[in-house]
């Protein structure tokens, strides 16, 4: 018998990208975690409705809606009152403004402040305009680092003393045990040579449905970087996993010369993602701002060294445990490129480090940290309580 009802905003499980890496994982092991609690998962469309089936205390209904704001603000406060929500819940960063109900939400980055030059005009009108408000309809709000906190609080007048932080982590499959068999098809499939750098890329905003540049991704440094590096005498291809990035690149003028050595993988999923961070010989993201940056926590806990930028939140997932590189200088990234790709001694350190730094942030621990919230919120029954505590440990 269940003992309370969780209305989820969960359209953000159909985006392939982090956000939707994210809602898928963390729902899952809330879902293990609260067998007490029913979960009603709210969905916009049919793609994502068997991710939950395998749970009893998930109803997924699927609303299409005319749009997102009318989605939010008119067809989610309808389901949470059909279907009896105590609570409406968004592992996003939105919530209908007009409910009566407690409703928590997840402070997903503050790059529209940071950087704003990455987002259309009407995309920043909308964050400074409305998260503001979310922010002061929620009941209490999780984040996704400290460092999000942060600047929320230095560059607007959100409050964030009653917002806690809850991080994220990588799926299961992301572990340095190699399958030999599965690695060299994969490497087959992708022709990929014996040592390589490994980046995984982003030149799209994946949230939107029309194809929208992002310039976040960096992608543009990252390649001269690359250049520099070859040109200073490093010898070892770079392979790129991420939709649309030669065409991209090629759009950007760079030539066959100047991607010379580049490997495009294009979509791997997240599935297989882990053989590609196992096979490399480091890992490098150059993004300007990363909130989280669930590709560092990949492949730390791959075992494969990282490369991260000393931007926004990745140096506090880092936790000391990557080589840090100004990613607006290319000097700095091939820097980094020609000492961790020649020296055993650093890579092994970093590998030892990411390794333990990994086994800190996991799904089984932000989905731990979102539920305490919750249950400050809408306590659980005695009962109740202490089961969902046995089965924590």
């Amino acid at each position: 018998m269940t003992q309370r009802t969780i209305a989820v905003m969960a359209r953000l499980v159909d985006q392939k990208d982090g956000l939707g890496i994210y809602g898928q994982y963390l729902l899952r092991e809330m879902l293990k975690a609260d067998p007490e609690t029913l979960y009603i998962i709210l969905l916009e469309s049919a793609k994502s409705q068997d991710l939950f089936r395998d749970f009893s205390n998930a109803q997924v209904e699927v609303m299409p809606g005319r749009s997102k704001l009318y989605w939010d603000q008119v067809r989610v406060p309808r389901a949470a009152r059909k279907f009896g929500a105590d609570l409406i819940f968004n592992p996003k960063f939105s919530l209908p403004l007009f409910t009566r109900r407690p409703c928590v939400f997840v402070q997903q980055g503050s790059d529209w402040y940071i950087n704003p030059q990455n987002y259309p005009w009407w995309d920043n009108i909308y964050i400074r305009l409305m998260l503001p408000l979310y922010s002061w309809k929620a009941t209490r709000t999780l984040a996704i680092s400290q460092t999000t906190l942060d600047d929320l609080a230095h560059c607007t007048r959100i409050n964030v003393r009653k917002s806690v932080v809850s991080y994220a982590g990588v799926g299961a499959n992301f572990t340095p045990q190699r399958d030999e068999r599965a690695l060299a098809e994969f490497r087959a499939e992708y022709r990929l040579p014996e040592r390589f750098i490994l980046t995984v890329a982003r030149v799209l905003h994946g949230a939107q449905r029309q194809i929208r540049i992002y310039p976040g991704g960096n992608n543009e440094t990252l390649l001269r970087a690359y250049q520099r590096y070859r040109r200073e005498g490093g010898n070892l291809p770079l392979a790129v996993v991420g939709r649309h990035v030669e065409e991209y690149l090629r759009s950007r003028d760079f030539s066959d010369e100047d991607l010379k050595d580049v490997q495009f993988l294009g979509f791997v999923p997240n599935q297989r993602l882990h053989l590609a961070y196992q096979l490399a010989e480091c890992f490098v993201l150059a993004t300007l701002c990363e909130s989280f940056g669930i590709p560092i926590v990949e492949a730390f806990a791959c075992g494969c060294p990282a490369i991260v930028p000393n931007t926004c939140s990745a140096p506090e997932i880092a936790g000391g445990a990557a080589f840090l590189v100004n990613p607006r200088n290319e000097a700095d990234i091939a820097r980094a490129f020609t000492q961790v790709t020649t020296s055993e001694p650093l890579r092994h350190r970093l590998r030892e480090l990411g390794l333990q730094r990994a086994r800190t942030l996991t799904w089984k621990e932000t989905a731990r940290r979102t539920l305490d919230l919750l249950n400050e919120i809408v306590p659980l029954q005695p009962r109740a309580r202490a089961a969902a505590n046995m089965l924590r440990f």
